[in-house]
């Protein structure tokens, strides 16, 4: 009986480390979060945008890669700033470096404030989402004369016949850029990987705590069936 009492200590202790996770994952991530803003790049993880329009440019692809994600001050505001390395591949140039671990935004959506570095790779936005903010940034670094929101997709209307709509879904990701001409579809990106939701935090330890426990719980039931 008492080989049974320690295992059923064990178990009871797994348990009970497994519902403290949630709260240790929480502090070890809060270097990406300033009040109610995040952003959803994990650091050091590489996000990969093909085209699939046109035809001739397709196997061309865009990656983002987060290299730091802190709090700081921007403008004179508190921020979560965040800097990466972007690369763009040609399928005939072959790979170049669009932003080698520079600024790419500062954030903070409790003072409405959002600044982008370079806007027109804007793959990536701070949530929860707010189109509306992006939009009026967008509308005034792209030099559009109005944008309008449907859904989840920001329309910018430009000159000459050309509108930019960017595609976001709800963890803060573009799904997709398309650029017209005159109604006609034209560059178009995709999101190939990643963005997909939040990676769990410490997941492979949660796994493996949760396979000794269903082990451990097998082994008790046949201790008590004996």
């Amino acid at each position: 009986m008492s080989k049974l009492k320690n295992v059923k200590k064990i178990i009871i202790g797994l348990f009970i480390f497994l519902l403290f996770i949630p709260f240790f994952s929480h502090n070890a991530i809060g270097a990406t979060t300033i009040g109610v803003t995040t952003f959803p790049a994990d650091v050091g993880k590489t996000y990969t945008w093909k085209a699939t329009y046109p035809t001739h440019f397709k196997g061309a692809k865009l990656t983002f890669k987060s290299e730091s994600i802190e709090q700081g001050v921007h403008n004179s505001k508190d921020a979560l700033i965040v800097h990466c390395t972007m690369r763009i591949y040609d399928p005939t140039l072959g790979w170049g470096t669009q932003m080698d671990n520079e600024l790419y935004l500062a954030a903070n959506n409790t003072q409405n404030y959002l600044f982008f570095d370079d806007y027109y790779y804007a793959v990536l936005i701070p949530t929860p989402i707010n189109l509306t903010l992006v939009a009026e940034v967008l509308e005034i670094t792209k030099y559009a004369d109005s944008y309008s929101i449907v859904n989840n997709t920001i329309i910018l209307e430009g000159e000459y016949g050309y509108s930019y709509e960017y595609t976001f879904n709800t963890k803060g990701f573009l799904t997709k850029y398309l650029q017209k001409e005159d109604g006609i579809q034209g560059f178009t990106f995709v999101l190939d990987t990643g963005g997909g939701g939040a990676a769990i935090p410490l997941g492979n330890y949660f796994l493996i705590f949760m396979v000794i426990s269903v082990i451990a719980l097998v082994y008790l039931k046949k201790q008590k069936i004996k």
